[in-house]
């Protein structure tokens, strides 16, 4: 996963560049990156944005355009090719990533830096496939010839900004204020930014931006298009539209939708703070049943899903949450959350509740249907087999959990939600 930014503008545009990318970094935590067009020097670094740029090494960074990521990988790379120099970096997966790889060894290749296979990223591959040919357009109509998986990529150049979205499931989304035109993986890069929405990449479209606007280099005719449910149901910042569906009301829409389908007697409604936030409120409004916030999510934790590793993501996931025994103790509660994967962190705050807390009863509610499968499109569950849904029914979760109900949302739910044909969605997920 990957939250990708970039600005062309008549002015310095270092500051817009940091802060639109800074505003991504819920979506990675792992590395991040810069690039401006003056030098077209890479500045990537492991961590977070804010601390690895300073202000005073900020003040130094000078450039008309950029290009700024925050990701799992080491991105932006750098690229010369038929066409000239380029900076380029995306969010995405290459499912056929093994099979490109090799071929592209066989015919000669070599990858800088890498002296193992094993270790060769998706981003450099896609990078060699780009640069092979002889304009940023040819390099993507390559790519998606070659490719498995789904993207959104950025790339810098001398002139200005590429930029391309795949099938759908990864969100791109275009910004102007005055004279500065972005293109970012989120609206909500833009809000305190002083940019306005122009609209959404197109699935399929090449565009290119420079300080006169922003321009449609061409739109391929790439099918099925599938946007990207889990972006409404989780990824994404509450703040974002994305394809013209407000993040924030969609979770409201289905946390209504969870209290219309399983009615359930309780003193509390509780997200699992912070995805499950919007989908208890308006699961609470719509039951009539107060709203509290039963754990306070430590500020200074990461999203225990974004880490690549599942030790680092359970570690994450047992040290953010701390309850407050005031809202807990005697008390009746039904727990809206995102999803359910494995379980296992479910299962612990819900012991949690009953053996330190004392709660009565414990409902939850989910956001989305059981998952049945690994995402092969860029999320961190690596397996089919970690998805609990997938090794018993809804009811055997349910007594598994410690949870005295247990409701998932329904496809229909999510269909209804983001609004959306069902066609359009990509549901693969929840599908075996």
């Amino acid at each position: 996963m990957s939250g990708i930014f970039g600005v062309a503008s008549k002015t310095d545009c270092a500051n817009d560049l940091f802060w639109g990318t800074h505003y991504l970094q819920h979506r990675a935590q792992d590395f991040c990156g810069l690039a401006l067009d003056q030098d077209m020097n890479l500045n990537t670094h492991h961590g977070l944005l804010k601390q690895q740029f300073s202000p005073e090494r900020l003040s130094s960074m000078k450039g008309k355009k950029g290009i700024g990521f925050v990701s799992g990988v080491r991105q932006p790379i750098s690229e010369l090719s038929r066409s000239g120099g380029m900076v380029l970096g995306y969010d995405g997966n290459i499912i056929n990533y093994k099979e490109i790889k090799d071929r592209l060894l066989r015919e000669g290749s070599t990858f800088s830096g890498y002296a193992s296979p094993e270790k060769v990223t998706d981003n450099v591959l896609i990078s060699n496939i780009i640069a092979r040919e002889t304009s940023f357009q040819k390099g993507i109509e390559a790519l998606v010839e070659q490719i498995k998986g789904d993207f959104a990529i950025i790339s810098l150049t001398r002139e200005g900004i590429y930029a391309s979205r795949g099938w759908g499931r990864k969100p791109l989304i275009l910004g102007k204020k005055n004279n500065s035109y972005a293109v970012a993986s989120e609206s909500n890069s833009f809000v305190n930014n002083g940019f306005a929405i122009v609209r959404d990449v197109k699935p399929g479209e090449i565009v290119f931006i420079d300080d006169e606007g922003i321009h449609e280099v061409a739109k391929l005719d790439l099918q099925p298009v599938k946007y990207g449910t889990f972006e409404w149901i989780y990824t994404s910042h509450p703040a974002s539209t994305i394809d013209g569906r407000n993040v924030a009301e969609v979770r409201k829409n289905l946390g209504k939708l969870l209290a219309r389908r399983y009615p359930q007697d309780a003193d509390v409604v509780s997200p699992v703070p912070n995805s499950g936030r919007w989908h208890a409120i308006g699961y609470a409004e719509e039951a009539g049943i107060p709203y509290a916030e039963i754990f306070i999510r430590y500020d200074y934790s990461d999203r225990s899903y974004t880490p690549g590793e599942q030790e680092d993501r359970d570690k994450e996931a047992k040290t953010k949450l701390i309850p407050v025994e005031g809202l807990i103790r005697g008390k009746r509660i039904i727990l809206v959350d995102d999803s359910i994967v494995r379980g296992t962190q479910t299962l612990n705050q819900v012991k949690r509740l009953r053996e330190e807390f004392g709660v009565l009863e414990a409902h939850a509610r989910i956001a989305c249907p059981p998952l049945m499968s690994a995402c092969t499109y860029g999320k961190t569950t690596k397996k089919d087999e970690d998805c609990i849904a997938r090794r018993m029914p809804v009811d055997e979760i349910q007594e598994k959990l410690s949870l005295n109900s247990l409701g998932y949302a329904t496809v229909e739910d999510l269909v209804s939600a983001i609004g959306y044909e069902e066609d359009k969605l990509c549901l693969d997920c929840w599908k075996i």
